[in-house]
């Protein structure tokens, strides 16, 4: 029997997925926010007794306990895990076989356009919030980044991203007014937040993977650093190395426009 954890930002194709899971005979279990005023122990015995179901029976969750990782912090509310209550929840995914996905969708503004046509609660400022958050939880405790592409049995019902013709690119005009701080920042955001969206190093192999770690750092570093947000285990690194950073976030950065 096994467990499949689904999770990530509103409107990235989570309950989708999961229903592609029920069809192939998982359960299905949607989870919202914690009710308020939840007790955290209460929560804790719960989530602990459902995914030890997954002992007997194959679950897919759409949302879970993970985001008390994320929400938490851009809601600005307390949080109901500790870091060794949800030691004890991995130890159990650990003894039913669990797979963590994260859904993500690498457009930034296509996916912020879903959720403002779908009236999300989310600000601007909140949504990449969130985006970093998942990013850090993701990598920090195992998840695989997905898509919807990545599901082929899951019907796209609208092809989200349109690709410009060489001739509209063209006639495209920058925007005359010059950018204020906080929208510098957000844009900043938003560009960091696409090379994490994927792997950053193509090329694979021990060398090239300590590089993707520590650029992913630097990166998640530098989201923190304009979001507010505290980055667990930043790294290390000496002058020299954050320059040599800087070089390839430049690059990277000027690689995606």
């Amino acid at each position: 029997m096994s467990l499949v954890i689904l999770e990530g930002l509103d409107r990235t194709g989570k309950s989708s997925v999961a229903a592609s899971f029920e069809a192939k005979g998982y359960e299905l279990i949607h989870q919202s926010a914690p009710p308020k005023g939840m007790n955290a122990d209460v929560f804790l015995e719960e989530q602990m007794q459902l995914i030890s179901q997954a002992a007997h029976k194959d679950i897919v969750l759409d949302r879970s306990y993970y985001g008390e990782l994320v929400w938490p912090q851009v809601y600005g509310r307390e949080p109901l895990l500790s870091e060794e209550n949800l030691e004890a929840l991995r130890e159990i995914e650990e003894s039913v076989g669990t797979t963590r996905i994260l859904m993500h969708d690498p457009n930034v503004e296509a996916h912020w356009k879903r959720c403002v046509d779908n009236k999300e609660p989310l600000t601007k400022p909140q949504f990449v919030k969130a985006r970093s958050l998942f990013s850090t939880m993701a990598d920090k405790n195992g998840f695989q980044r997905k898509t919807l592409l990545d599901f082929p049995e899951v019907p796209i019902v609208q092809q989200e991203v349109k690709v410009k013709s060489e001739t509209e690119r063209a006639v495209v005009v920058p925007p005359a007014a010059k950018l204020t701080n906080e929208q510098m920042k957000l844009e900043t955001a938003n560009a960091i937040n696409n090379i994490l969206g994927k792997r950053i190093v193509k090329q694979k192999g021990p060398i090239y993977d300590k590089i993707e770690i520590n650029l992913r750092t630097f990166l998640n570093t530098e989201l923190g650093k304009i979001l507010g947000t505290k980055i667990e285990n930043p790294g290390q690194f000496t002058p020299e190395e954050v320059e040599v950073l800087r070089f390839f976030a430049k690059k990277l950065k000027e690689n995606q426009k």
